[in-house]
Parts: structure tokens; C-alpha cells; sequence
């Protein structure tokens, strides 16, 4: 079992940074200019705030994506003749075409749709986590083209710092009768932080998108596919 973890995941790494280094010399080749979506996953520091400056001790990913966006990063930044801009998400909230449900947000609107207990680690309840909505995602994108915002630089995007608590009782204004189901299991992630998004303020792009809007729409999807 641990053999097919290990090579499940020396996969994602080999996959993954070859791909980066493909689409580095496409860009490189025919001067374009990169957007890269790293991850505020790459945070660890046990503080009330962490920022772009953060000290490298204090960079600790967790998970083997979270610690592949922090390498990415790094060969980003050895790039000499390419321009781009990394931004570093939140974890996302809202519907897409490609709308996935082992999120803390999405996960939890899965299982208040179909009326099901809402399993939460004990010990998560009130750690803060970023968030971003699928609504400010777009508007990062729409930033970055119309200023043609490339500065080989990185900046965090989040709509707001959220415990698990507080968002489930965004679900809860709407999904009155689901219950919580508290595990003791160990969390992969123990850290809790704020991430500041002050850099990107700075540079003229406020995300503010209410996350109950976002959980509201989510909610109201699983409702037509049930219908």
C-alpha cells in the first residue's frame, strides 16, 4: 500500500513540474505571458496573519499538491526571459463547469443537499482557513489581462478567512436540518492562519464576493439534479 502511495505521488510531482516546464518554454518560445494559480496551501505558520513575505521556515505545505505550487513557484522565479504573475488561491468556493466536492466548502454543501450529516474534524472547528469565490477567481483573471499584470511576481487572492464554523452556519441559514457529525481522526493540515491579501489591494483589485451567495448557488445545483 505505502509502495502505491509513494508512486502515486513521485507521479504527481514528475507530471506536474513536467508540464509547468512545457508551458514555461511554449510561453518563453512564442512570447507569451503566463498566469500561474499556485496555493495559499503553501502556508503553515501558526500566526494571526501571513503575507507574500512570509520566511521560508514558515512556508509548510502539507500536501503533496500544496508542496508541488511551492517548487512551481521557485522555477518560476529562475525564469529569466518569461513574464508572468503567480497568484496564490484560496480554496475555491461557487459553481463551475468543473465543480468539484472534496473542498471544505463544496464538500459540505454535498452532503447538506442530499440531506446527509455533515462530518467535520473536531479539532478544525475553529481553525481559519482562506477562501476564495469562484466569482473573484474571474475577477483576478479580468485584472490581470485588461492591465496586462505580469510582474514575476506573487500576490494572494482570497475572498476571506472563514473557520469551519462559520461557514457551516452560512449552510445552515439555508439547510436548517442537517446535523454535524464531529470525528476525532487526526487532520492532515493542524495549522490555522490568516492570510492577508493587503498586496493585492494595493495594486487596485478588491475581492469581496459574499461566500453565502456562492453556497446558495451550490446548494440550488444539487436541487435540479435531484428534480
Amino acid at each position: 500500500m505505502l509502495k502505491k502511495v509513494l508512486k502515486k505521488k513521485n507521479e504527481m510531482f514528475k507530471n506536474n513540474l513536467n508540464c509547468l516546464k512545457t508551458v514555461i518554454n511554449f510561453c518563453i518560445s512564442n512570447k507569451v505571458k503566463l498566469i500561474h494559480i499556485s496555493s495559499t496551501s503553501v502556508y503553515g505558520k501558526q500566526a494571526d496573519l501571513v503575507d507574500e513575505t512570509c520566511e521560508k521556515k514558515y512556508l509548510k505545505p502539507q500536501s503533496p499538491y500544496a508542496k508541488i505550487k511551492l517548487i512551481e513557484e521557485n522555477l518560476l522565479k529562475r525564469q529569466k526571459k518569461l513574464k508572468y504573475i503567480t497568484f496564490r488561491f484560496g480554496t475555491i468556493a461557487g459553481v463551475s463547469k468543473g465543480i468539484r466536492f472534496h473542498t471544505a466548502v463544496n464538500k459540505f454543501c454535498f452532503n447538506a443537499a442530499l440531506n446527509e450529516n455533515i462530518t467535520v474534524y473536531k479539532t478544525a472547528l475553529h481553525q481559519y482557513r482562506p477562501y476564495l469565490s469562484i466569482r473573484d477567481a474571474f475577477k483576478v483573471f479580468k485584472f490581470c489581462i485588461d492591465n496586462d499584470f505580469f510582474k514575476n511576481d506573487i500576490y494572494n487572492a482570497l475572498s476571506g478567512n472563514f473557520t469551519v464554523n462559520q461557514i457551516l452556519k452560512k449552510i445552515r441559514k439555508i439547510k436548517k436540518k442537517n446535523k454535524i457529525t464531529f470525528v476525532k481522526s487526526k487532520i492532515m493540515n493542524q495549522l490555522s492562519y490568516h492570510v492577508d491579501d493587503t498586496k493585492l489591494k494595493n495594486e487596485g483589485l478588491k475581492l469581496n464576493s459574499n461566500l453565502e451567495k456562492d453556497i446558495k448557488d451550490t446548494l440550488n445545483l444539487f436541487n435540479y439534479l435531484k428534480q
